[in-house]
């Protein structure tokens, strides 16, 4: 947890913020945690909670609260896209499975790679992938959108500046994330052990992999998603899915007692996710106003 927040810490800084404590934001991000796996909204319901916590404590606008944990939540599922992409390559060519699951897998591994690569192509040429897509379903033509639509717009802006400009603390999050990968091996190896066995580190890789792809589900907790992939990739690997279904059990403990930890911290912040926003509009309009005062 510690190590995401420092990632996300990083970009706070390449957004030129100013430097929030890491107990701090380490509390906002357990928040965010909480948030995202009590709701139906796979990786992203405690998002903009994470944000507004940001915004509405800090004194950070809350378009660019936004963009940095849109930036911090992108890089961890585009980690999450190419590790099942791997884990599925591996598997396939490795391992004797059915052919339902052949199918499953690959149906899976081609939508996620359309995405990681369309969403970093569009980024890494400065062009814009989340108003693209708005545009593309019509929502632009909606006028009540139409403030939500140039919200989108800016906050797009700083991630498109983070990916094609700011690459030296993209290079920053980068190696801070594989400081996370090592650590995520280390939990799964001491987990698997607690089940009574020592994996190779082949088996953790796809182990957590599963694991990352079923948090993609949009199912609160990842009801049903986790232990199924749990079972699966325990039978593949050749060790009874007993221990797989134990190992699910061992990891769902675990985001259980950080979901309590997040939600005591809500209640103490007392959040109120609308007034945050309207604070942070009127910090926007206070910085363009002093912005036309220097001009």
């Amino acid at each position: 947890m510690i190590v995401m927040t420092v990632r996300w810490r990083i970009i706070l800084r390449s957004q030129g913020m100013k430097d929030v404590g890491i107990f701090r934001l380490t509390k906002y991000l357990l928040v965010g945690q909480a948030i995202s796996f009590i709701t139906p909204a796979a990786k992203l319901g405690g998002e903009p909670v994470r944000a507004a916590l940001l915004s509405s404590k800090e004194g950070i606008p809350f378009d660019k609260s936004l963009s940095s944990v849109v930036i911090d939540k992108t890089l961890e599922i585009s980690t999450s896209f190419a590790f099942f992409i791997i884990g599925s390559i591996i598997i396939l060519f490795s391992f004797v499975i059915s052919p339902n699951f052949t199918y499953i897998i690959v149906g899976l591994s081609i939508i996620f790679l359309f995405f990681l690569i369309l969403f970093n192509y569009r980024v890494m040429r400065g062009k814009h992938f989340f108003l693209a897509f708005f545009q593309l379903i019509k929502l632009s033509k909606i006028k009540s959108l139409r403030t939500f639509m140039k919200k989108v717009k800016e906050f797009e802006l700083l991630i498109i500046k983070f990916y094609h400009e700011d690459r030296k603390y993209f290079f920053y999050t980068i190696m801070i994330s594989l400081v996370g990968w090592i650590l995520m091996f280390f939990e799964y190896s001491v987990a698997a052990k607690m089940v009574g066995h020592n994996l190779s580190i082949l088996q953790i890789f796809l182990v957590f992999t599963f694991v990352g792809a079923a948090y993609l589900v949009p199912v609160p907790m990842a009801l049903g998603a986790l232990e199924a992939g749990q079972v699966s990739v325990f039978s593949i690997i050749n060790i009874s899915a007993a221990a797989g279904l134990a190992l699910s059990l061992i990891i769902r403990v675990k985001d259980m007692l950080i979901t309590a930890i997040g939600l005591i911290l809500l209640v103490i912040f007392g959040l109120n996710f609308k007034d945050a926003v309207n604070d942070a509009v009127y910090l926007d309009k206070h910085d363009e106003k002093l912005k036309k005062d220097e001009e």
